[in-house]
């Protein structure tokens, strides 16, 4: 999905104000049996604009939330504790993918019109700005080589960042459209969604020294694939299908096994607790589904709707508290919704 798709359809959510205040549980999947609800923790307010939020990132060392305020320039940063304000990094045009990498103390942005912003996560000073390809979406860290890995989503390619994000770049083509990006240290590659030209949509990884495709996994029934995770033990990876409103569970070894089971509308960002074993499928239309990842398959706890657009989620693995910021609050402001299961 472009970036003005999903401001058109952020607007289209954000007026439906009867939804402001709803956190409701609904029927337990059929496969369950019983639903698995999240309780409230608090509603922290936000700066800003009452417009677009996209992806979070945890500092876990410092408690910090990265979040980016997509539609009002500026990462929002927040402590985990409670959602209270520690700092606004304004002046980052269109900010999407957010990246906390605690080797290099530093945090990276992905930004309008082809930049990846690099921060300071000590001093939250931006320390400079490179260049990507063209829209860039998610991005992902290489502890071990260094490597900053960029979705060029409007170049359907994955830009490898050398030297802390600093050095030299080079840019690996993939398909029409390229969706999030995760390093896996396991098998030391990139693991990004691809919506192809032709054909299903895939997710391959990328060697990120050679530049070169190591693995490409066809995803039948998934389109737009875009949203995406590596399960806790890596032997399998989860894709929201924004196309279909699908969310696919394929195996990363063999013969790529795969299951789909519906997401709720448009699922975009995806986040695991692995203390847990859950999975959150967030959604553009604001319904949270919650998956069972202790069982094989798609098994769905349950789903609620924390807030109108709430598409963005992150987890805290210390304290199970999940993040969701929400452009329009009760109030009509921003807030971030912080909740937990109810079981937890």
């Amino acid at each position: 999905m472009t970036s003005i798709d999903r401001i058109r359809k952020t607007g289209r959510l954000l007026g439906v104000l009867s939804l402001l205040a709803v956190c409701r549980s609904a029927s337990p999947s059929p496969t369950h049996a019983s639903p698995l609800p999240l309780v409230l923790v608090a509603d922290a307010p936000l700066p800003g604009k009452p417009v677009r939020f996209d992806y979070q990132d945890i500092d876990s060392a410092k408690k910090r939330l990265f979040i980016a305020h997509m539609n009002d320039a500026s990462v929002v940063v927040v402590r985990t504790t409670d959602g209270s304000l520690v700092k606004v990094i304004s002046g980052i045009p269109t900010p999407r993918g957010v990246a906390v990498a605690p080797e290099a103390k530093r945090v990276f942005v992905t930004a309008s019109p082809n930049q990846l912003v690099l921060i300071d996560s000590e001093s939250l000073m931006v320390l400079g700005r490179v260049t990507t390809g063209r829209s860039p979406d998610g991005v992902a860290w290489d502890p071990a080589q260094r490597i900053v890995g960029v979705s060029d989503q409007g170049d359907g390619a994955l830009s490898l960042i050398d030297d802390s994000g600093m050095g030299a770049r080079k840019q690996v083509a993939l398909g029409r459209e390229t969706g999030n990006v995760v390093f896996d240290g396991t098998r030391a590659v990139f693991w990004i969604a691809v919506v192809s030209a032709a054909g299903p949509d895939r997710l391959i990884s990328v060697d990120p020294v050679a530049a070169q495709v190591v693995d490409t996994i066809f995803l039948p029934g998934c389109a737009g694939a875009h949203g995406l995770r590596i399960h806790p033990n890596g032997k399998s990876a989860f894709i929201a299908c924004e196309g279909n409103a699908k969310v696919v569970r394929v195996e990363l070894a063999g013969k790529h096994s795969l299951v789909l089971s519906a997401s709720g509308a448009d699922p975009d960002v995806l986040a695991i607790d692995a203390g847990l074993s859950l999975l959150y499928v967030a959604t553009e239309s604001g319904d949270l589904r919650l998956f069972d990842l202790s069982k094989p398959g798609l098994v769905m706890l349950g789903q609620q709707h924390p807030g109108p657009g709430a598409h963005s989620v992150a987890v805290d693995q210390a304290t199970h508290h999940i993040f969701l910021p929400i452009a329009l609050g009760p109030h009509g402001a921003p807030v971030l919704r912080i909740m937990r299961p109810a079981s937890s």
